[in-house]
């Protein structure tokens, strides 16, 4: 009996002490989480100074756009960065004298996580102001529409279908843009030109179908020019099509175009009208479930009587010119 009470005095004892470690493990506060931030080392120097910047807290391979801001309000585009396993990017920076003395900001926006930034300043050494010999204002360069303009590609709509599309900006803020319609085979492919005063960093453009739902984008990084262009579902198979190119017709005669199938049958193309030189150009978009084949494009002139025609076979996407 004795031994007996000798260990449940033994056992309660232990649940004591259980208890007291829970206890003051619940008052113990549990270490931070590593929040988003960023650094620059050294945060003052002059043009000699290479700044080294790092910063953390996103997500891990993420595509993180870079730049740093500089006195005069612009920016200068540090390269788009791939986060490492622990969700951090590095780089450095050297300020030239050209960009000025006085406060830059390093900014790092990951395309998922969202954007940090840090302060540094540059000390320019005093000048002496030269006179200018020259007063007019030095004009600003603007890069050409080819250098500011991107494609979207997104493949897997449906046929024919209604596509929305719209824009994010770097700070957040969407925009709705115009409506597309997807190819006979489900792509879609289109131009979009940045303004030269739009925002410095990562854009994203989307496309999303109306019936089908589904939603495609690209990401790409304007600073000035467009670069680094992503897309998620990309087209990887064009639509197929043939050129009819002919000439020897009457200026701007009526001219009728159809098309001669594999099966010996005939379908009308449509009427087009020749050019001041006599020329006709008609494409022939192909549709899925065409035969493959032979086929044969054929254009009557209505006031010249003029017959031209053109070969081209069509096997499972590819098409070829036939000769003669």
């Amino acid at each position: 009996m004795k031994r007996n009470l000798f260990n449940f005095k033994r056992m309660r004892g232990v649940a004591l002490c259980f208890a007291a470690v829970a206890l003051f493990a619940a008052l113990v506060p549990a270490a931070p989480v590593a929040a988003a931030g960023i650094s620059a080392n050294p945060t003052y120097g002059n043009f000699d100074t290479t700044f080294s910047i790092q910063a953390n807290g996103f997500q891990r391979n993420e595509i993180v756009d870079t730049w740093v801001g500089i006195p005069n309000l612009s920016a200068v585009n540090t390269g788009t960065l791939r986060a490492n396993d622990a969700g951090s990017v590095a780089w450095t920076f050297k300020p030239k004298v050209s960009q000025g003395g006085g406060e830059y900001i390093a900014v790092a926006k990951g395309r998922v996580s969202g954007q940090v930034s840090v302060k540094f300043n540059v000390v320019a050494p005093p000048q002496e102001p030269k006179p200018n010999p020259n007063p007019t204002a030095k004009p600003v360069t603007i890069a050409p529409v080819s250098e500011r303009t991107v494609q979207f590609s997104g493949k897997d709509y449906q046929a024919g279908e209604l596509v929305n599309t719209w824009y994010q900006a770097p700070n957040g803020a969407v925009t709705g843009y115009r409506n597309f319609t997807a190819d006979a085979w489900g792509n879609l492919a289109f131009n979009f030109t940045m303004e030269p005063n739009q925002m410095y960093g990562g854009w994203q453009l989307v496309g999303r179908g109306t019936r089908s739902g589904q939603t495609n984008y690209i990401t790409f990084s304007f600073f000035g020019t467009v670069s680094d262009v992503r897309a998620n579902n990309p087209i990887t198979k064009p639509a197929p099509y043939y050129d009819f190119w002919q000439g020897s017709f009457k200026p701007g005669e009526q001219v009728s175009v159809w098309l001669g199938l594999p099966n010996g049958a005939n379908q009308a193309l449509g009427i087009v009208t020749a050019t001041s030189g006599g020329n006709v150009y008609y494409r022939v978009n192909i549709l899925p479930g065409w035969q493959n084949g032979g086929y044969i494009v054929v254009a009557y002139g209505w006031n010249s009587h003029v017959t031209k025609w053109q070969r081209f076979s069509y096997f499972d996407g590819h098409v070829e010119r036939l000769y003669p």
